[in-house]
């Protein structure tokens, strides 16, 4: 008997949420874009009853905001968003990487590796996506499916920004990476108190210069 590969099968309206999510984390509609449902239906090849029900969707993941008069458009975050986005990603994900250095196998930390190995040397346009996989392969062992679902919605919205911090200089980039290399050897090495110190202090580092970078520019403008 010859086996079956499973396939996984999705409803078109699932189809085009994927879709518009991709276009929108991609940059391929810029923060604050109107995001008008008769183009996106005619770039998809469907009808507009799926594109508003793939906006609505994304609305609730925070990547869509509808805007009175105007409809919907990419959400664009405040400095204090993503600094309050950040602090609850501080509170899950030391929780979930504490749970999960315990239980980490070596075919776990395998994966973080080739992972990381990617991430070095990708695209800057790859490095959000990069980034939440690494993080995921990491937490993935605590067994926290709803917290880590819950994470991956903050990775998604602030993707864009996860981008932007690690362009800001070749120094942060630099560093961020070296963060990432001894936050992987901490956790191969099972030493869960220092792996859990150190991503606190990798966050708390991304937090500070976003939000410093975003408030220079709302800034700017006044100048």
């Amino acid at each position: 008997m010859i086996a079956r590969a499973k396939i996984e099968r999705k409803s078109l309206s699932a189809q085009v949420v994927d879709a518009l999510r991709q276009m929108i984390l991609s940059g391929e509609y810029a923060l604050g874009a109107q995001l008008r449902q008769d183009e996106i239906a005619q770039k998809l090849g469907v009808s507009r009853i799926p594109v508003r029900e793939a906006l609505q969707q994304l609305e609730a993941e925070g990547l869509v905001a509808t805007i009175p008069y105007k409809g919907s458009v990419v959400a664009q975050l405040s400095p204090a968003q993503v600094r309050e986005y950040f602090e609850v990603r501080l509170l899950l994900e030391i929780d979930l990487l504490n749970r999960a250095i315990p239980q980490l196998s070596a075919k776990q930390i395998k994966k973080a590796e080739g992972v990381l190995k990617d991430l070095h040397t990708a695209d800057p346009s790859r490095w959000g996506t990069l980034n939440w996989q690494l993080h995921e392969a990491l937490y993935e062992p605590a067994q926290r499916p709803v917290m880590l679902e819950m994470v991956k919605r903050i990775h998604d919205s602030l993707d864009r920004y996860v981008r932007l911090h690690l362009s800001i200089t070749p120094a942060i980039h630099d560093r961020s990476m070296a963060e990432h290399d001894a936050l992987v050897a901490l956790c191969r090495d099972g030493k869960r108190t220092e792996a859990v110190d150190l991503l606190r202090t990798h966050l708390t580092h991304a937090l500070e210069e976003l939000v410093a970078v975003l408030e220079g520019q709302e800034a700017a403008p006044a100048a």
